[in-house]
């Protein structure tokens, strides 16, 4: 049997990006608690207010991050690893950017309801955390779409769900794993930190805040 892989799919060594909305699911909840969920006379404007959220982190991760995927609260981006290798400050600065302008067009979200409601003005309390892994990925055609496949997207997936929060107080972060640390050329950034899981076993890394110090 070849080993090559086939002319759909291509196999990659590059940064993962999750830049997910804390707050998404009970935003969401609350707006169709006061709107309810027939939408015959219009759109809630919630949806739109974090559309625009949304808008802001793509445009803000390109062009150094691919958007391959948006997953409901959360934007998933790959960079190949030979474009931000040893580039850790710029990449820091890029993603606490990414931040400061969630947080404006958050603000903004809020402001531009003319509504009485008591839901959507909630866009206001949304925020933003990530992850930042490094390693291989697949990319494959799967119809129409492209995905990225591979035990480093499952790691970079399951590092959303942690006790960062628990343990470190409410507050935006990026939790960079120790193998896009060193990577990045940045490997006593911020606070260091580990998670365990039961298919990927422990990850270690750095937590490091969005807000500016």
């Amino acid at each position: 049997m070849s080993t090559s892989l086939r002319a759909d799919v291509a196999a990659s060594e590059g940064y993962l990006l999750l830049a997910d909305i804390s707050g998404y699911t009970s935003f969401l909840s609350g707006v169709e608690q006061a709107h309810g969920v027939d939408f015959s006379v219009g759109i809630p404007e919630g949806f739109g207010l974090l559309g625009a959220v949304l808008d802001a982190v793509v445009a803000g991760v390109e062009p150094d991050f691919e958007v391959a995927n948006l997953e409901g609260d959360a934007v998933f981006a790959f960079a190949l690893a030979s474009t931000l290798d040893n580039r850790g400050a710029e990449v820091l600065t890029q993603l606490r950017a990414v931040h400061r302008t969630f947080h404006a067009k958050r603000v903004e979200a809020r402001a531009a309801v003319l509504h009485d409601c008591t839901a959507c003005p909630l866009v206001g309390n949304l925020d933003l955390k990530m992850v930042l892994h490094r390693g291989h990925a697949v990319r494959q055609n799967v119809g129409s779409r492209t995905e990225l496949l591979g035990p480093a997207v499952n790691i970079a997936h399951r590092l959303l769900k942690n006790n960062i929060q628990a343990q470190m107080g409410y507050r935006p972060y990026l939790f960079v794993t120790d193998a896009a640390a060193v990577a990045l050329g940045m490997p006593e950034v911020g606070t260091e930190h580990s998670e365990t899981y039961p298919d990927v076993g422990s990850i270690r890394g750095r937590v490091v805040e969005l807000t500016d110090a």
